[in-house]
């Protein structure tokens, strides 16, 4: 099945599950974001990714910097393991994992949780690849990712029983979009897939084309 139809799948099973004025305060918000463009302003194919430091759950500094001397990076950005379609999105790409790295990559997935959260969604999706802990959503703004959620919107989570203060271990109600990027080993973005509406990811599948183009680059 494709990782879309799953997807799909997920969000009409949250629909059945979500109260209509939660639903709709929810999809109000991926509407207003999709019409502020930010997607379309973020980090893509082309651009000089940002460097980044992070730390692994256990407290290990990753760096963009390290990696890329090892070949190309796959990265991902998701909301966090309480998120039904990143749980979907980040198993799909382990799925995909064993080819990723034929090919030469490395992969991280990054996100705003704390390194405990960080750590529960490694474990109960049985990532081969660590879950970065970006406090604060720095690397997110690097790349254009981060965005704020209105009042509204922190109500209705809230009213669902999520604290994202508590799952991010800071107070700042800030969220990454997710997306899916391929970085060369010179640091440039040779593939970038942002999700200004977190119902919708793009295939793990479409990244063996690029890699594929790369390691033939890297073999001339």
């Amino acid at each position: 099945m494709r990782l879309q139809d799953e997807l799909d799948a997920v969000r009409d099973k949250c629909f059945e599950n979500t109260p209509p004025h939660i639903w709709r305060v929810r999809q109000e918000a991926i509407d207003d974001l999709v019409s502020t463009g930010i997607a379309e302003r973020a980090i893509h194919a082309g651009d000089h990714a940002p460097e980044f430091r992070l730390r692994n759950p256990d407290g290990n500094v990753i760096s963009s910097y390290d990696l890329l001397k090892g070949g190309p990076i796959v990265i991902v950005f998701y909301r966090g393991g309480w998120c039904p379609y990143c749980t979907v999105d980040l198993r799909a790409i382990e799925v995909a994992a064993r080819q990723l790295r034929s090919l030469g990559a490395s992969i991280v997935a990054v996100s705003q949780q704390s390194a405990h959260e960080s750590r529960s969604t490694e474990r109960m999706n049985g990532l081969s690849f660590p879950s970065l802990v970006d406090r604060g959503g720095k690397v997110a703004r690097a790349f254009g990712l981060r965005w704020k959620l209105s009042r509204e919107l922190r109500a209705a989570e809230i009213e669902c029983g999520l604290d994202l203060a508590a799952v991010n271990g800071e107070p700042s109600w800030t969220l990454t979009m997710p997306a899916l990027y391929v970085l060369s080993p010179a640091g440039i973005v040779e593939y970038a897939d942002v999700s200004a509406d977190y119902t919708r990811r793009c295939d793990p599948t479409e990244l063996f084309p690029i890699l594929n183009h790369i390691c033939a680059h890297l073999m001339h």
